[in-house]
């Protein structure tokens, strides 16, 4: 943990030296979930009452606007590596939220953008269905998507898989979808593992280095994701 930590430090010294970023990046991305791999107990938005839509919109002038639950905010954002981001000069409205949980939520997302150490981040998918998680050196994990959220019908075709590629284990973020089983198939084509316990955490630490399709079953639909095993 230490070392993690003075890992973060050190690179927040380097925020200055800005790389350019994945343009994919330059878009709004809404909030799906955010957790602790230490307890991975999982927030998605969906379970917030009234619905809120947290959302973050990234320019090409490094600046960063949106949503939390009831209050906007704004500030700017540098990439001093490919995969890494920090976020400086936030500043946030200060409305009164609806109800305790609203409040709790908005504060959780608000953490990651005023938290003065950088993160790692990842954006996976293609057109609209596409998936940005930034990661925390403290464990913290947020699961952005670029398609809002439907609060009373989640398209399965929305859901991420993350991170990607993977080494030991992928979480299914699918916050309004109940996913029932989950088959994994090699490049050939060959089912290689099943899992019908209603996880949302995957283990392939069993199989080899290579690409996989992960088919996703629901009440309604399934669908199929790709995934990458290093």
């Amino acid at each position: 943990m230490k070392n993690i930590l003075s890992l973060g430090l050190i690179l927040t010294y380097l925020v200055s030296y800005s790389q350019t970023p994945d343009p994919n990046i330059y878009q709004t991305w809404y909030l799906y979930d955010m957790f602790s791999t230490d307890d991975n107990i999982h927030n998605p938005v969906s379970n917030v009452t009234p619905a809120i839509s947290p959302q973050i919109t990234f320019t090409e002038s490094m600046e960063i606007n949106g949503i939390g639950a009831c209050n906007s905010f704004f500030g700017n954002y540098n990439t001093p590596f490919a995969d890494v981001i920090g976020f400086t000069n936030f500043s946030a409205t200060l409305s009164l939220c609806e109800n305790s949980q609203q409040t709790s939520y908005e504060g959780g997302f608000f953490w990651l953008l005023q938290n003065d150490v950088l993160q790692q981040y990842t954006i996976n998918g293609e057109g609209n269905n596409m998936g940005l998680v930034i990661s925390t050196p403290l464990f913290f994990v947020y699961v952005f998507g670029n398609t809002p959220l439907n609060t009373t019908n989640f398209d399965l075709n929305k859901t991420i898989l993350y991170p990607n590629p993977v080494e030991t284990n992928f979480y299914i973020s699918a916050p309004n979808e109940t996913v029932s089983k989950v088959e994994i198939y090699n490049s050939l084509g060959k089912l290689v593992k099943t899992q019908n316990d209603g996880s949302k955490v995957v283990d392939i630490s069993d199989l080899p280095s290579g690409i996989y399709f992960v088919k996703l079953f629901s009440e309604d639909a399934n669908v199929i994701k790709k995934i990458v095993k290093r």
